[in-house]
């Protein structure tokens, strides 16, 4: 079974457009249940008629997860603990302004965005991720949306602009109760919201039923709408990898290269356990007549080594045995569908058993050089198109609402520009690492080749600095006091 036949296979409610049904199945391999919908498991082979059932009807009884495997190795080196970038603002007169950039970092811990955006890049790997941002109460909110039920606009003249979002998904009577929207008869409803430069619009539900015209009887729910006044789109669109248009709403998938061989990979296993098990209890085959064994055939026969088994003079059994082999070629096969994958994906095929010693961050990073590739240009979707715009986009809140509350906080307005992203090493050097590179800055520096700026700069990635000139001035400091 291959991912196309599959992804049809899948029940999805037929008033959703091809992309939400693409994207909804996208989602199904990264959480892993996009064989949920098969009905018989793998080891069932026959129905209730006795009719067999094929391979390809059945749920594979393993599942090796190899796409969220790449997934959570890549979010792990874009956002994790260590990874997490510095955040530097600048000033008209190239400065750093130090004041600032402490209220950006205390106001990105504070509302939680490098969990957020580490689940944002997750959430994103299918195509593309979109974050709210918004004041409700005088409270900043920032909320993670899946695009699957989000159709974008873009400008004519920057395709990067949103000018408009449309937020559109069938719900139940009881989510519409769940939700606050009262009584409901029994049924599914459009749940529709709009967002624009000046406003959030909601709208009454109304039944599937009307789905021909669900864009042209939309009812304005005035009690919920509200004014932000912003003049831009709530919204920062991050699309996850450049694809072959530009124009699309979403981005290149992390791992749809990858689901092929994943999906043959899941089946071959499934079938090397079921042959395993297999040789564990193989088929007894009796060579007699029916009259020479009392009861006839249809007597079961115990296949152990503690129970014998008396036949006729002249009749013969057998069990049907299969060796080892096929075992062995099957988890040879598995190894090449896995390197196939990761390899087609931008993985990590490096095995970390086979380090016998401790390796330098370099060597590190050149045994991992897909999978830094695939994360360097993540860096760009969601850190230069995406933190650095959410960021502008809660300071341009502050500016239009100057007393609202960030986490129980308030900073007032914040004027930041020239924001830029300062990423640290993939791995963590380590001591001999740490030893090489002080003393090339030490060479460099009483050579006179390289400024004190640049040789802090370069010892960043062992000293993890957030400040250059701040760092400067407690060198010369100390060189005074010394």
């Amino acid at each position: 079974m291959d991912w196309h036949e599959l992804k049809k296979s899948m029940n999805f409610p037929s008033q959703y457009s091809n992309r939400t049904r693409n994207l909804l199945a996208l989602e199904k391999v990264l959480d892993g249940s996009l064989y949920d919908h098969i009905r018989y498991p793998f080891f069932k082979t026959c129905g209730g008629d006795g009719s067999y059932i094929p391979i390809n009807k059945r749920r594979p009884s393993v599942r090796t997860h190899l796409c969220n495997v790449v997934v959570d190795d890549t979010v792990s080196l874009l956002f994790s603990a260590s990874h997490w970038p510095s955040i530097h603002v600048q000033k008209d007169d190239d400065n750093e302004d130090c004041e600032i950039e402490a209220k950006i970092r205390k106001i990105c811990f504070d509302l939680n965005l490098p969990s957020l955006m580490e689940q944002a890049a997750v959430m994103g790997s299918v195509g593309s991720v979109a974050i709210l941002v918004q004041a409700i109460e005088n409270e900043l909110v920032v909320e993670l949306k899946r695009t699957c039920f989000l159709e974008p606009t873009f400008s004519l003249l920057d395709p990067r602009k949103l000018v408009y979002v449309r937020e559109q998904y069938i719900v139940d009577a009881d989510g519409l109760k769940k939700a606050g929207f009262g009584e409901f008869p029994d049924g599914n409803y459009w749940f529709t919201r709009d967002f624009t430069e000046f406003e959030t619009i909601w709208y009454d539900p109304i039944p599937v039923e009307y789905s021909a015209d669900k864009n042209t009887q939309l009812i304005r729910d005035e009690a919920r709408c509200t004014q932000h006044g912003l003049g831009v789109i709530p919204i920062v669109w991050i699309k996850n990898l450049p694809s072959a248009d530009p124009n699309a709403p979403d981005g290149k998938c992390t791992f749809s290269a990858g689901i092929d061989a994943m999906i043959d990979a899941d089946y071959l296993l499934s079938q090397t356990v079921r042959g395993l098990r297999y040789s564990s209890d193989p088929t007894m085959v009796l060579s007699v007549d029916e009259y020479q064994i009392s009861n006839g055939l249809t007597s079961s026969f115990t296949k152990d080594a503690s129970h014998a088994i008396a036949l006729p003079q002249g009749s013969d059994a057998k069990l049907l045995e299969i060796n080892g082999t096929g075992a062995a070629a099957a988890l040879n096969m598995w190894q090449a569908l896995r390197s196939l994958a990761l390899e087609a994906m931008h993985g990590n095929r490096a095995h970390g058993d086979r380090v016998s010693a401790a390796q330098s961050g370099r060597a590190m990073e050149l045994m991992c050089l897909g999978l830094t590739w695939l994360v360097g240009r993540l860096r760009r979707s969601y850190g230069d198109c995406g933190l650095v715009s959410v960021i502008n986009l809660i300071t341009l809140i502050t500016q239009k609402f100057p007393d609202v509350q960030i986490a129980g906080h308030n900073y007032g307005e914040l004027q930041a520009k020239n924001i830029s992203l300062v990423w640290p090493a993939w791995f963590e050097p380590t001591f001999g690492d740490m030893q090489t590179i002080a003393n090339a800055v030490q060479s460099a520096k009483s050579s006179g080749v390289v400024s004190m700026d640049t040789a802090v700069r370069m010892m960043q990635p062992a000293t993890h600095v957030q400040h250059v000139a701040e760092e400067i001035k407690k060198i010369l400091n100390d060189n005074e006091l010394s």
